[in-house]
């Protein structure tokens, strides 16, 4: 091929690989950049070529000397491309490749970034994230055996988006502190890193499967805790002691306006969660069968269930703790300053008692509010009247709108308890008085034994490392099912 048709066979490349980066199609994209790889190699060359005659047009001499054929002046694309005897990318060229196909996929970084980026990391940040995701996908497919030095070093290493450095340069935390903590944590996970495009892609698709990640408050942290703070004094109108005081031109008395609020501080520490999937060993060896995506979807939807319960009745310890995360003998009940509406009713949910508990919630807060409760829990919601016999529910007034309860949505959850006497069903709330923490780093094993290789499988195990709690009780309602 000429150089202009080279030329337009590489632009019309980079034009799918865009868009297959949009599309997150990452085996389709890495075929696509290695098809792209060829062509420019063949293109550089063809250019190379024709800079070398032009120069050579330009030279005169009486009588050139008749030179004899070599292999080396004929272009790259020209030698055989047996396995052996492949053309081999130098090292420097690599790794701009890697930086540019990074670069259509996720945009460059402003340059203050990239400074701080090398100070962590030092060499070629762009090159090195596209470098670990390409291990990452090799180790998913074929194990540890197939990784060269370099990529197991990779895999053993956390590389930090650059928002995640952003938010913890903020805390004041220096740079020679992240890389501490960093390696400390790769230590605590043990297998090999997931890179955190792959780690973050898995939380964005669990936030569609539950209740509270979507709404929920969410830190990122490389530490084995976060801090938030805690203002006392408050009440469920005033989050914090802090008052106004209306007084004259000229105060009769300053102190009058002073108010303190009182500040304290929640540590909501991480723990550990571990899932497991086994897949087809030919489907995972198969370089057509999207194995990213499968991994995603499988984990994500292990970990997001199982969260979720978490979250809503977790009583803590070696787990996030809920907020039904009391215990009143074997009932789950409500989180420290959460307050209980009684329903009503000893052993069933009334109209009156859930008007009770929609109201009883303060207006500031009640725009983000929702109804959470269990499959049958709604069903029978669905049912309650008011006194006029019309059904509390309400069907949405758009196309795509959902149904309300009062004007509000009504969220199901199996993890929360079904009706019964003393029970809490229902949950009314804005859950932005929830915090949830995730810790930077997760991590993958391929695991192969007796039993995978009987079955023709193999064996993925994730771990990762999270926490949670109520840090605003007073965003938060409770129906207790009660007379």
């Amino acid at each position: 091929m000429d150089i202009k048709t080279l030329l337009e066979k590489a632009r019309s490349l980079v034009s799918e690989m865009q868009a297959l980066a949009e599309e997150g199609k990452t085996e389709e994209y890495t075929a696509k950049q290695a098809e792209y790889s060829a062509i420019k190699a063949k293109l550089d060359a063809a250019q190379a070529l024709a800079a070398a005659n032009a120069d050579l047009d330009a030279v005169t001499v009486p009588q050139a000397p008749a030179a004899e054929p070599q292999k080396a002046t004929r272009p790259p694309f020209d030698v055989d491309h047996d396995e052996d005897n492949e053309p081999k990318r130098e090292p420097e060229k690599q790794d701009s490749f890697s930086k540019g196909t990074y670069v259509l996929k996720y945009g460059d970084l402003p340059s203050a970034q990239q400074a701080v980026l090398k100070d962590l990391y030092g060499g070629e940040y762009l090159a090195d994230r596209a470098g670990q995701m390409n291990a990452f996908v090799k180790y998913l497919r074929h194990g540890e055996n197939r990784l060269s030095l370099n990529e197991q070093k990779s895999l053993k290493t956390i590389i930090l988006r650059p928002e995640d450095l952003i938010a913890e340069l903020q805390k004041s935390i220096s740079v020679s502190e992240i890389k501490a903590t960093l390696q400390e944590h790769v230590a605590d996970l043990g297998g090999y890193t997931v890179p955190e495009d792959f780690h973050a892609e898995i939380i964005k698709r669990m936030m569609g499967i539950t209740i509270v990640r979507g709404r929920a408050r969410q830190v990122r942290t490389i530490r084995d805790a976060a801090e938030w703070p805690k203002l006392e004094g408050g009440n469920s109108q005033y989050t914090s002691a802090v008052r106004v005081t209306w007084v004259d031109e000229v105060p009769t008395n300053a102190s009058g306006a002073i108010t303190n609020p009182t500040w304290g501080m929640y540590r909501i520490p991480v723990h550990t969660v571990m899932a497991r999937t086994d897949l087809s060993r030919n489907l995972v060896e198969d370089s057509a069968f999207n194995l990213l995506n499968v991994v995603a979807e499988l984990f994500a939807e292990a970990m997001a269930i199982d969260e979720d319960e978490k979250f809503l009745k977790g009583v803590g310890g070696g787990s996030p703790k809920g907020v039904l995360g009391n215990r009143s003998g074997a009932e789950a009940t409500p989180e420290d300053g959460i307050e209980a509406v009684n329903s009503g009713a000893a052993a069933n949910l009334t109209a009156d008692g859930l008007i009770d508990l929609a109201y009883g919630l303060h207006s500031q807060y009640r725009g983000n509010a929702i109804f959470a409760g269990a499959r049958l829990t709604h069903r029978d919601v669905r049912k309650l009247k008011d006194g006029f016999g019309d059904y509390l529910w309400q069907r949405g007034i758009a196309a795509g709108e959902p149904a309300t309860l009062l004007g509000y949505p009504f969220l199901e959850s199996e993890s929360i308890p079904s009706v019964a006497a003393n029970s809490y069903p229902v949950i009314f709330g804005d859950f932005r008085g929830y915090m949830i923490v995730d810790r930077v780093g997760m991590s993958v094993e391929r695991a192969e034994d007796t039993t995978t290789k009987g079955t023709n499988t193999v064996a993925l195990f994730a771990r990762r490392r999270l926490g949670g709690q109520v840090i605003e009780p007073w965003r938060f309602q409770a129906q207790k099912v009660s007379a």
